[in-house]
């Protein structure tokens, strides 16, 4: 065949190239939109080990610590309802029942299982970045909109809303994961379950020694101030009408 031959078959529309190949190796013509999307990407020759390592950890790079932040993110969302309880003694409108309390948190979960099913149907439908950054998008509309709360219904609202949202990246997670990696690749992304509790060991002991070398013990022996600087931090305390710290034991204070 001519160059000329090539250069004319190299420049058809991808979607005809694909039809002549399915046709060839299946008798059948299929229309591209039918079509896998690897299998039109794809082709038959093998894949170089370095070329795809080097693919492989540029994939890690682009894509995992996204998914870690997201991570990070859903599990700070789920706490934050917590934390505000307990700023200001609680919260008054959820202060009044623990009844209300409990289904302020257990709504969340409803929402998140309920329609992680239907997440995943539309997960297939939809392209997968683009539907769960919208969807990321609103659970932190949705988030911010806890501060405009005032009753129990408008709390029930949004917790529940925030968990249908935040039901799409557990199946996005995968989905992504199903596509970029091998099968190999998946089990060790997650299987490394032992690293997780090293890693936060060992940062929790770099902050031990921080807490030992920084953290004063007192105004009074605060390394960071000046021995006047001291002294004023120790008088700003007298509104308070109490000590900084006595070692001595007494009897009567512990009975």
């Amino acid at each position: 065949m001519s160059l000329s031959s090539n250069a004319s078959l190299s420049n058809q529309p991808r979607s005809q190239e694909n039809k002549q190949l399915y046709k060839s190796n299946l008798g059948l013509v299929v229309e591209e939109s039918a079509v896998d999307e690897a299998a039109i990407l794809g082709n038959s020759k093998d894949v170089d080990h370095v070329a795809a390592e080097r693919v492989r950890k540029k994939i890690d790079r682009h894509i995992l610590p996204l998914m870690c932040v997201l991570y990070l993110i859903q599990y700070m969302d789920k706490a934050t309802l917590g934390n505000a309880a307990v700023s200001n003694g609680r919260l008054q409108i959820i202060r009044s029942s623990l009844f209300f309390s409990n289904w302020l948190s257990s709504i969340f979960y409803f929402g998140y299982l309920v329609f992680e099913y239907p997440q995943s149907l539309a997960l297939q439908r939809f392209p997968v970045a683009k539907w769960m950054a919208l969807n990321v998008f609103s659970w932190g509309i949705i988030l911010c909109s806890h501060a405009a709360c005032t009753n129990f219904g408008g709390l029930f609202t949004v917790r529940l809303l925030l968990g249908v949202c935040e039901g799409s990246i557990t199946p996005a997670f995968m989905l992504i994961t199903s596509m970029f990696y091998t099968r190999q690749e998946q089990t060790k992304r997650v299987g490394y379950w032992r690293m997780l509790l090293i890693i936060t060991g060992i940062i929790t002991l770099i902050l031990a020694v921080c807490v030992w070398f920084y953290f004063p013990d007192s105004p009074a022996t605060a390394w960071f101030l000046s021995h006047e600087e001291r002294i004023i931090a120790v008088q700003r305390l007298k509104v308070n009408q109490t000590g900084i710290g006595n070692k001595h034991f007494k009897r009567e204070q512990y009975v």
